[in-house]
């Protein structure tokens, strides 16, 4: 009996210590939430693109991050966060500011094309560039730069995963994924990508953009795009 009741504490015990090491970290990773911060171009007296004389880029813009907050917001492991959700003026500075602030994982700029005439259709998506990396790789200590090299390998996974889904919304009209430096990815060390969604120079796109359904359906997408990344 003294044998039966020692294995059972020992079997016990095991199982106690297998939960403790295997148990807890997994609980953890499943817990964790994954920041993501949308920013919708432009806002207040800066209008960016003219849609109608009415609607101009900043309105769209929200419109869309208002809706991929929502989509994204049902996710339990995601946390969603806007550099603005209303009407207003922000700087690059202040959206720069808060992006070192929050610090999140995905960044995503939203923004409105527009074209010298009205053949000018699709989509492009844009991703920081390599070349800082390589001018600065003296300067730079092996960790940082192994650090900035993968967030600049992420960013151009996201770019690639978003392409991939906006072409089911934008068929044959993908222009591409391209390296540049944007002011507003300048220096952000996590995976982040600016998207120039449709031409609201283009009658066609134009009226997708508009169009509360259109809104939802490229909000739907981009969503898709986040979830697949993370």
């Amino acid at each position: 009996m003294l044998r039966k009741t020692r294995k059972l504490f020992l079997i016990s015990g095991l199982l106690l210590l297998f939960v403790i090491v295997f148990g807890v970290p997994y609980l953890s990773a499943a817990e964790k939430k994954h920041l993501v911060m949308i920013d919708p171009a432009h806002g207040g007296q800066d209008t960016g693109v003219k849609i109608t004389d009415k609607v101009g880029e900043k309105d769209i813009t929200l419109a869309i991050a208002l809706a991929l907050q929502k989509e994204l917001a049902k996710e339990g492991h995601l946390e969603i966060v806007l550099t603005r959700n209303a009407d207003k003026e922000i700087s690059f500075e202040e959206r720069r500011k808060n992006i070192s602030k929050i610090k999140p994982d995905v960044f995503l700029s939203l923004h409105i094309n527009a074209g010298f005439g009205k053949s000018s259709t699709g989509f492009e998506i844009y991703y920081p560039g390599f070349k800082d990396i390589t001018d600065q790789k003296k300067q730079v200590k092996d960790g940082q730069k192994d650090a900035r090299n993968k967030y600049l390998n992420d960013s151009v996974r996201l770019a690639q995963i978003i392409q991939k889904n906006l072409d089911s919304l934008f068929p044959r009209k993908g222009r591409g994924l391209r390296e540049a430096e944007t002011p507003i990815l300048e220096g952000i060390n996590i995976p982040a990508v600016v998207v120039e969604i449709g031409f609201g120079t283009n009658p066609e796109e134009r009226k997708k953009l508009l169009s509360t359904s259109g809104q939802s359906e490229i909000a739907k997408t981009l969503a898709r795009g986040i979830k697949i990344f993370f």
